[in-house]
């Protein structure tokens, strides 16, 4: 892990421990690069009662060098029909913001942040939403948004769209690793390029940048982090630990919705 302190690292550790043997409801995630858990994936399931019910959505968590005293950087990779996540995956939720603008503090762990953005599907919150029209639709016709945004659930929101994004996401990694063997070079950030699920209508979720800092979520991906290169070896071993971490990550999300 690069810029990150001992304390930050021993939290981190005890964190993902819980969210690995312990979880909460719905909420499972894993460090995709065992070397490094600022870069963290997260999975989670659609509320019962909701129109999301039965989905499984994939996020990216980016934790900042600051951690605790600033929050992660989270975005949903699938698409999301939601007044407060836009097409981009960005997230307006008060947990996600440092003070004076949002409520996060040191006290708030992985676990319960995650478990908070999934608390948000079930319970939207369109006077702050981050998307207009669908914050106006939710207000003017409750009935017209839960068919809307199951719809898109049932096509988006599936395991094997899941799959397609991650498999996405390590050939990524894997070429980026590749290049800095091969060039001595460093890549800086959790994902050097934002990969979004397209949603059901064939659209891509958007860019990343130039996000307004006040609405809670991220300008930018790259914290100024280093790769290490990997060695054929290593890359085998760390592809095995990731590919055991998923297959342990869906059991728990299997056995605790």
């Amino acid at each position: 892990m690069s810029h990150i302190s001992p304390a930050t690292k021993a939290r981190l550790m005890r964190e993902m421990s819980l969210l690995s043997n312990d979880p909460p409801p719905g909420v499972a995630a894993y460090a995709p690069d065992p070397t490094d858990m600022m870069c963290l994936r997260a999975q989670i399931t659609g509320p019962e009662d909701s129109p999301f019910e039965g989905g499984i959505f994939l996020l990216v968590v980016n934790v900042t060098g600051r951690y605790p005293y600033e929050p992660p950087r989270c975005r949903f990779l699938t698409p999301v029909y939601h007044p407060n996540v836009d097409s981009g995956g960005r997230i307006c939720l008060d947990t996600l913001k440092s003070p004076p603008a949002g409520s996060w503090s040191p006290a708030v762990s992985l676990p319960s942040l995650l478990l908070s953005i999934r608390s948000l599907l079930a319970e939207p919150n369109p006077d702050d939403g981050l998307v207009p029209d669908i914050s106006e639709l939710y207000k003017r016709d409750p009935n017209g948004w839960r068919r809307e945004a199951r719809r898109r659930t049932l096509t988006d929101a599936t395991m094997r769209r899941l799959e397609e994004v991650e498999m996405s996401l390590d050939r990524e990694r894997g070429g980026e690793e590749e290049g800095v063997v091969a060039g001595g070079g460093h890549d800086s950030g959790c994902e050097s390029k934002a990969v979004v699920a397209k949603n059901s209508d064939g659209k891509d979720g958007g860019s990343v940048d130039d996000v307004d800092p006040n609405k809670g979520v991220v300008e930018t991906w790259h914290d100024g982090g280093s790769k290490n290169a990997r060695t054929p070896a290593e890359k085998e071993s760390d592809n095995d630990a990731q590919d055991g971490g998923r297959q342990n990550k869906r059991s728990k999300l299997c056995s605790r919705k």
